[in-house]
């Protein structure tokens, strides 16, 4: 009995002290996991806060830059049209007195047609600028514009219009706004940003004119668009009347922006950014005074969850790293005092049944295989991915290289054509005096240049292909006199659908060489557009010398098969190809003929889905 009550007791014992070693043990692995791991956790998520917020401040500062130097070119434009009129009094007496001929005179005329030389190439090279207007107060309702050549009468309405917006400018020597309607009534709608500045006479404050710039405003909120990092950031441009010129979104109040924008102008300019609340957000505002004189400014706003993701991710990796540390800790405590203590468990398993426990005791067995293998085996693997890495890394700095000089060539080469194709236009006109069919077809294909050699991928609206054919088909009547007429069906809904770039003009140009060339008589070519349920067709059809049946034939089967197997209508097969490249094989071209008659190709793309109603 005695023996049995010391038994017991050790058991009791051997219990109490397992539990209390276990606690031990846990707060040792626990300490020697946790606070390192705080450490180095809380010095990360403070490193990665600040230097996230410097970050964004940077970023910041370099977008409202970007889009303060992509309105400068703006600027630039309108402030030299300003001083070309000021310091050529003799210009502006030239204009002013055409705007006051009830009938223009011969010398109006010319004095116009060369005022309007000093613009147009501006407008054929900037890929911002759409047209430029100079107004002067006249009688007859009369605007200037340089890319006609021409004081063309718009409606009084127009007039008033523009007078409205003068008015409002106050004491503002420039202004600018967005607006949908065209200027004239013979233009596109398009989304416009008109630009304004007041012109004066010579040494004097007295208003005498006005100068309108007209700036394509989609491809200007595409580029500022461009600029921002992050989906939900948001760019706002005020002037210096405190007025919101652009918002890139209509998601806040424009009166909650104003003041907004007031208040971070009454800040120290050491402090530009500050954090908001706009419709239960959390923002980062950054402002930026535009350097120039004409009051402009930008705001900022930048998503604060956008600018500490990577803070809040690794945060909430802390927490979970933490909590797995403790779920170890626990385990390796536990295994710990249960190997510890497996042998008090023998001693006790000894003491209670001695004869059982001596035959149980058995000697452990040795660990058979051996860990320097595996490292080595593991060291030489990271050492071969290592070197492939490193094979990849240079491999891709040779590409990279590669491809910022195949970008600088490709930047070289359409500058050296159009300054070339430039001299050449003007050396032409200085042989004659004035406009000719060299100058004109020169100048056709400058524009027709500036077109073609951006990206070919690119797509562009139905109008603008539309606009580029029409160009391109100048010229060709210019060196084709009177052997074609042209005649153009575009639906009005088909104009604002995308297209891939250049997709007509092959097609086209295959007509006029394939066909309307070699036929003696006058030629007609008719391009139309419509849509039909969720596709919009196409046609070119010409009444030229048409196409033998076999020759269709070959033709039609080279096109199924989408390859160039005849280098005669090269055109029809890579024009094809893009088309089923682009569209899918729904889109392919189709072609009817009858020798001695007609030709027409037809083909059809998709309405995009966003579109579809």
């Amino acid at each position: 009995m005695k023996n049995k009550s010391i038994l017991e007791g050790l058991e009791r014992k051997y219990h109490s002290t397992t539990i209390r070693f276990f606690i031990r043990s846990l707060l040792v692995n626990s300490l020697l996991m946790l606070i390192p791991l705080l450490l180095i956790g809380l010095y990360s998520i403070f490193r990665t806060t600040n230097e996230s917020t410097s970050e964004a401040e940077k970023k910041a500062s370099v977008i409202l830059n970007q889009a303060d130097d992509i309105l400068e070119t703006f600027y630039t434009h309108v402030d030299n049209a300003y001083l070309f009129f000021a310091s050529n009094p003799r210009v502006t007496l030239q204009l002013k007195n055409a705007f006051d001929e009830k009938s223009l005179t011969l010398d109006s005329i010319k004095s116009v047609e060369n005022i309007s030389l000093n613009f147009q190439n501006l407008i054929y090279t900037d890929g911002y600028l759409r047209n430029i207007y100079v107004y002067y107060k006249n009688d007859y309702s009369r605007i200037f514009v340089p890319l006609s050549s021409k004081l063309i009468s718009f409606p009084p309405d127009r007039e008033r219009d523009v007078l409205n917006s003068y008015g409002h400018a106050g004491e503002e020597d420039v202004w600018m706004e967005f607006s949908d309607d065209p200027l004239l009534y013979t233009e596109y709608r398009t989304p416009s940003l008109l630009v304004y500045r007041k012109l004066y006479r010579r040494t004097t404050d007295i208003q005498n004119g006005l100068v309108i710039f007209s700036f394509s405003a989609d491809k200007l909120k595409s580029e500022l668009s461009g600029l921002l990092e992050f989906p939900d950031q948001k760019l706002f441009l005020m002037d210096a009347s405190s007025r919101l010129v652009w918002p890139s979104t209509e998601e806040f109040p424009k009166d909650d922006i104003l003041d907004l924008a007031g208040e971070m102008a009454s800040l120290p300019a050491t402090s530009p950014a500050d954090a908001v609340n706009l419709d239960y957000k959390s923002y980062t505002a950054t402002y930026l005074p535009s350097p120039r004189s004409y009051g402009f400014s930008y705001l900022l706003l930048t998503p604060r969850n956008e600018i500490y993701r990577t803070t809040i991710s690794l945060t909430s990796m802390y927490i979970i790293i933490t909590l797995a540390a403790i779920a170890v800790a626990c385990m390796i405590a536990f295994f710990k005092t249960r190997h510890d203590y497996k042998y008090l468990d023998k001693i006790i398993s000894v003491f209670s049944t001695p004869d059982t426990a001596v035959n149980q005791i058995r000697q452990p067995k040795k660990g058979s295989s051996s860990p320097f293998e595996y490292i080595l085996f593991n060291v030489i693997r990271l050492f071969i991915e290592q070197d492939y890495l490193k094979m990849q890394d240079s491999e891709k700095a040779a590409k990279l290289q590669l491809s910022k000089m195949q970008a600088l060539q490709h930047q070289i080469n359409p500058h050296f054509l159009h300054n070339t194709l430039n001299n050449i236009y003007w050396e032409s006109v200085k042989l004659t005096g004035s406009e000719n069919r060299c100058s004109q077809m020169i100048s056709y294909l400058s524009a027709i240049m500036r077109y073609s050699l951006s990206d070919p991928q690119d797509n562009v609206k139905i109008q603008e292909e539309i606009n580029y054919l029409k160009k391109y088909l100048e010229i060709m009547k210019l060196r084709y006199t009177d052997r074609f007429d042209v005649e153009f069906s575009l639906a009005p809904d088909c104009s604002i659908y995308p297209v891939r770039k250049m997709i007509l003009q092959p097609l086209v140009e295959n007509a006029i060489y394939h066909g309307i060339k070699e036929k003696k008589e006058k030629g007609l070519i008719r391009i139309s557009i419509h849509r039909k349920k969720n596709r919009i067709y196409f046609t070119i059809y010409d009444t030229g010398k048409g196409i033998p049946v076999d020759q269709l034939a070959s033709i039609r089967a080279g096109l199924e098969e989408t390859s160039r197997n005849s280098n005669q209508h090269i055109g029809l097969a890579n024009t094809n190809s893009r088309l089923v490249l682009s569209y899918g094989e729904g889109s392919v071209l189709h072609m009817n003929s009858r020798c001695g008659k007609f030709t027409v190709i037809w083909f059809s793309i998709p309405v995009p889905d966003e579109t579809i109603e």
